[in-house]
């Protein structure tokens, strides 16, 4: 699940939106640093990356997803929604070290990914949201076979402006995957060991 979940994180970052329902969204550069403008930026990065020929090299990939990729996610956001209310037991170690964990396995699968990307199609949907502090931006992704890859990408509006905290590919949420893992890492204390 963790594969596939993460494999279509990494379509949808370097691919153009499709949809069969939904609205297409086409953006203006007046909207720059909304949730779809940041999300087709960070692609744009992506794709000129992959289509370098330097997504081969894993080590290459993983640095320069450190560097231009990270800044469009809130990684201890995702950490404190993976964690759960585990979090407010957590000391600082913990969380920190929880949250170094969730971001080296998110980056280290995408990294592996880079190579299967293939110029598939896709186009951003109307974004939706509650009360402008959350926003979703849906995508369809038309694969060869025809059958679209749906991926949602959950922005909040941090102090900092919006940042990506969950990212789900057919109804499968990043979130809900690592949140399940810590609460099973929790049954085996690996985590009160090493946190």
């Amino acid at each position: 699940m963790k594969t596939h979940l993460l494999a279509a994180v990494l379509i949808l970052l370097t691919t153009v939106f499709t949809t069969a329902n939904a609205a297409p969204y086409y953006g203006t550069a007046a909207q720059a640093g909304t949730p779809p403008a940041l999300l087709k930026e960070g692609i744009g990065k992506l794709t000129t990356f992959i289509n370098s020929g330097q997504a081969a090299n894993r080590e290459q990939a993983m640095g320069y997803l450190k560097s231009e990729i990270t800044p469009y996610f809130d990684f201890a956001y995702m950490t404190r929604w993976a964690a759960g209310p585990a979090w407010r037991k957590m000391d600082a170690r913990q969380r920190s070290a929880m949250q170094s964990q969730l971001t080296q396995s998110f980056l280290t699968t995408l990294a592996q990914k880079l190579g299967t990307y293939s110029n598939q199609p896709i186009r951003y949907v109307t974004p939706r949201g509650r009360s402008g502090e959350e926003v979703t931006v849906s995508a369809w992704i038309m694969q060869p076979s025809g059958h679209p890859t749906k991926l949602d990408f959950r922005f909040y509006r941090g102090s900092s402006g919006w940042k990506i905290f969950d990212v789900k590919a057919g109804g499968n949420s990043a979130v809900v995957y690592y949140r399940k893992q810590f609460r099973d890492s929790l049954r085996t204390s690996r985590y009160t060991r090493n946190y």
